[in-house]
């Protein structure tokens, strides 16, 4: 399944009418979605078909970011708040931005936990100064010292299917050019991801962009996009990665 924007917005125009959503929720229309939220369809790309993506929908994105059992609760609690802030968006479309700086604030003490004794000896500094390290030095010693690695994440290893399916096809068609074939089929058999499909280095990526989001909120934007369902399953896991 497919999440696509729609091209009409039926069914937000009376709730427009009705309240204004990026104002305080006149008390009788708090359980209203946004009406921005309504302006998305899921589509099943197998037969076509499509329908307005619904509450159900939305929760199951979120739902499926989690932290496992060995993480301290305190990171628990403040990653279950990015959690609730991305449920929530549904009806405040204006909390996607705010469940995103949450989930990376949450990165942040998780890493500061985890890290607490190489910050107290000084192993993780910031530059020539004595300041105590935030984000993107914490990040980075976690990934120079391969506690966060590339195979803990779902987009490396996704990419590397995408690379291989690739590969296959590229293979496939110069077979069939090869022998003359007016066509060839394959199945996912065929399909085997090797380090090839694998050579991309995505925590390098994560460490130069992750402090640039957290900058980004601390500072103040106008940036209004739905996609924190990203960045917080991101630092789900990265989080498992640490505990």
């Amino acid at each position: 399944m497919l999440v696509a924007e729609r091209s009409g917005q039926e069914g937000s125009i009376t709730m427009e009418q009705q309240f204004d959503p990026d104002r305080l929720r006149p008390a009788e229309f708090v359980s209203e979605p946004d009406p921005r939220s309504l302006m998305f369809a899921r589509v099943d790309l197998t037969n076509g078909t499509s329908r307005q993506i619904n509450l159900a929908d939305h929760h199951e994105g979120i739902s499926m970011c989690t932290l496992h059992a060995a993480v301290p609760d305190d990171v628990v609690i403040q990653f279950e708040t990015a959690r609730n802030l991305y449920l929530y968006s549904w009806y405040v479309y204006r909390f996607y931005p705010v469940a995103e700086q949450q989930s990376l604030a949450c990165l942040e003490l998780a890493l500061r936990q985890r890290l607490h004794e190489e910050i107290k000896t000084g192993k993780i500094t910031v530059g020539k100064t004595k300041r105590k390290p935030t984000l993107h030095p914490l990040l980075q010693y976690a990934i120079a010292n391969g506690i966060v690695k590339n195979e803990g994440f779902s987009t490396w290893r996704n990419r590397g299917e995408i690379n291989s399916r690739h590969r296959v096809e590229m293979e496939k068609i110069r077979e069939a050019t090869e022998r003359n074939l007016d066509n060839i089929t394959w199945d996912d058999s065929d399909i085997q991801i090797k380090a090839e499909d694998l050579d991309w280095d995505y925590v390098k990526i994560l460490g130069d962009i992750l402090p640039l989001f957290r900058n980004r909120h601390a500072h103040g934007t106008t940036d209004l996009l739905n996609g924190a369902v990203l960045t917080i399953r991101t630092v789900s896991e990265i989080i498992n990665q640490l505990y």
